[in-house]
C-alpha cells in the first residue's frame, strides 16, 4: 500500500512539474535564461515574485527598447485581453509594434479590438487610446479605404481629440494627395507582409495606376476580382485602371458584372458609374451617382464637376450653377491645403480656409478648421469673430455644437 501510494504521489508531482514547465514555456525568439533573468529583474524592481504576464509584459517593453519587434510581439501576444493590468495596453503595443513591422492585417485586428473596448469602458491612459487611433487611421489611408477613415476621423472630431492633420483629413477627405512618396513605400511594404489581403492588393493596383504603370496594377486588380468577384471595390479600382488604358471593351464587360447602383458603393465605384452614364448620354443616372457620393463627401471636387457637366446637360441650369461655384470653391481650398499642412501652427491658415467654406456652407468644415485657429490663438480677434460666427451657422443646420454654445 505504501509502495503504491508514493508511486502516486511521485506521478503526480511529476504531472505537475509538467504542467508548470509547459506554462512557463518562453515565447518564440525568448531563450530560457532570458526568460529567467527577466523574472529575477522584475523581483528585484517590485519585491515579489513575478507571475507569467508580468515577465511577458517585461520582455516585451526590453525587447521593444532593443529593436527585437518580432519578439515583442510574440510576447504581448501571449497576454490575454482580459488581464486586468496589462490586457489592453498588451493590445496596444501588440498593434503599434505591427504597424512598426508592416503587418498591417494583424495590427487593425488588435487596434480595432483595444479602441472598441475603450470606447465601451476606458481604463488604460487617454493618450493611448488617441494614438491606436491614429495608428488605425493611418492603416486605413495607405490602404486607400477612405470611407471607414472618413468615420473613424468624424467620430474623433466629434470628441474633439483630433490631432494635427486629422482635421484637414476628416473635412476633405479627397482633397488632399494620397499617393505621395511616402505612401506608395507603405503599402509596398504592408502588401509584401500580407500578399493574399484583397484591400492591400486593390490599394496596390490602384496606386500603380495612379503612377501610370498599368500593365501591372491592371494585372494586380484582375487577380483580386478572379478571387473575390463580387467585391465591389476591387471591380471599380478594375474600371478606373481600364478607363486609364483605354480599353473600353473589357471595361464594358466588367460594367456588366456590376449590380445595381447601392446605398452602400464605395465612393470610387461612384465615381466611376457617374463617368460611364455620361459616356453613355445617361445624365440623369450619372447625376445620381454623383449625388449620392456628395452625400458622404460633400468636398469631392470631381463628384462636383461631374454633376455639373450631367446638370448642364439636363437644361438644370440652378444645379448646374451650384456645381461649378463648389468645384472653383473647393480648388481655391484644395490650394490652401498644402500650406496649411506645413504651416499647422499658424491660425490664419486654417481661418482662410473656414473663410471659404463659410462661403459655399460648409459650416462643419468651416467649425472644424475655425476650431484649429482657436487652440492656437484663442484670443484672436479674428478667431473669435469666426467661432461666432460658425456657433450660429451650427445652430442653424442642427449640428453638435463643436466650437460650444
Amino acid at each position: 500500500m505504501l509502495v503504491l501510494v508514493a508511486t502516486s504521489l511521485t506521478v503526480v508531482a511529476a504531472w505537475n512539474w509538467s504542467k508548470e514547465a509547459l506554462f512557463e514555456r518562453p515565447p518564440t525568439g525568448v531563450s530560457p535564461a532570458d526568460y529567467q533573468a527577466a523574472k529575477q529583474a522584475f523581483k528585484r524592481e517590485h519585491r515579489y515574485d513575478a507571475n507569467r504576464n508580468d515577465t511577458l509584459y517585461l520582455l516585451a517593453e526590453k525587447a521593444i527598447a532593443e529593436k527585437r519587434l518580432e519578439i515583442a510581439v510574440a510576447c504581448f501576444a501571449e497576454i490575454p485581453t482580459s488581464h486586468p493590468d496589462y490586457g489592453r495596453m498588451a493590445r496596444y503595443g501588440q498593434g503599434i509594434t505591427l504597424v512598426a513591422l508592416y503587418r498591417a492585417v494583424e495590427a487593425e485586428q488588435q487596434l480595432r479590438e483595444l479602441i472598441s473596448l475603450e470606447e465601451a469602458s476606458p481604463k488604460i491612459k487617454p493618450e493611448y487610446l488617441i494614438h491606436a487611433r491614429q495608428r488605425l487611421r493611418h492603416l486605413l489611408e495607405v490602404a486607400l479605404r477612405f470611407e471607414e477613415r472618413h468615420r473613424l476621423l468624424r467620430q474623433v472630431i466629434d470628441r474633439d481629440t483630433d490631432q494635427t492633420f486629422e482635421p484637414v483629413a476628416a473635412c476633405f477627405p479627397t482633397l488632399v494627395r494620397w499617393n505621395g512618396p511616402d505612401a506608395v513605400q507603405w503599402i509596398e511594404h504592408f502588401q509584401a507582409s500580407n500578399p493574399d489581403d484583397p484591400q492591400l492588393n486593390i490599394a496596390l493596383g490602384r496606386y500603380r495606376t495612379s503612377q501610370g504603370r498599368l500593365k501591372e496594377a491592371r494585372q494586380i486588380l484582375e487577380g483580386v476580382v478572379r478571387q473575390h468577384p463580387k467585391n465591389l471595390s476591387a471591380l471599380a479600382a478594375l474600371i478606373a485602371c481600364l478607363r486609364e488604358a483605354d480599353d473600353p471593351d473589357e471595361m464594358a464587360r466588367i460594367v456588366q458584372t456590376l449590380p445595381p447602383r447601392s446605398p452602400n458603393d464605395p465612393w470610387l465605384l461612384l465615381l466611376q458609374r457617374g463617368a460611364l452614364a455620361m459616356q453613355d448620354g445617361k445624365q440623369e443616372e450619372a447625376a445620381g451617382a454623383y449625388e449620392q457620393l456628395l452625400q458622404q463627401d460633400r468636398t469631392c471636387v470631381e463628384a462636383w464637376q461631374g454633376l455639373g457637366q450631367a446638370a448642364r446637360l439636363l437644361n438644370d441650369a440652378s444645379r448646374s450653377k451650384k456645381a461649378l461655384s463648389m468645384s472653383t470653391s473647393l480648388g481655391r481650398i484644395q490650394n490652401h491645403l498644402a500650406k496649411t499642412v506645413q504651416e499647422s501652427s499658424s491660425p490664419s491658415s486654417f481661418l482662410d480656409i473656414a473663410d471659404q467654406c463659410g462661403e459655399i456652407l460648409l459650416n462643419r468644415e468651416g467649425a472644424i478648421m475655425t476650431r484649429c485657429a482657436r487652440r492656437l490663438a484663442a484670443k484672436d480677434e479674428r478667431v473669435q469673430a469666426a467661432v461666432k460666427f460658425f456657433r450660429e451657422r451650427l445652430v442653424e443646420d442642427h449640428e453638435p455644437p463643436l466650437l460650444g454654445q
